[in-house]
């Protein structure tokens, strides 16, 4: 618990700076905090990306097979300009 003898003062973790000093008086109070994100967070995001990526796919198959193939085309070629873009604007970020 960081608490100040100086100051008298109870802080919350979050709100330390991230050396862990008094926000007020500058006095080494607590540990810095931590502030990684937690492996199963990303787990969690792949696991949801996969099921909602084979649940798009699956529209697209259902559009297709129910007399909408041209709508089924324009949400494809959608889809991909939009990947295309995205990944262009990735790739000139990172040359910079």
């Amino acid at each position: 618990m960081p608490w100040c003898e100086d100051c008298e003062k109870f802080w919350n973790p979050p709100s330390l700076p991230p050396d862990g000093s008094c926000p007020t008086c500058g006095a080494v109070i607590g540990d810095p905090p931590d502030t990684s994100i937690p492996w199963h967070f990303w787990i969690l995001m792949s696991v949801s990306v996969a099921y909602l990526g084979y649940r798009y796919l699956q529209g697209i198959g259902w559009l297709a097979a129910n007399d909408l193939a041209w709508v089924a085309v324009l949400v494809s070629v959608g889809t991909i300009s939009l990947v295309a873009w995205v990944v262009s604007r990735w790739v000139r970020a990172r040359r910079s």
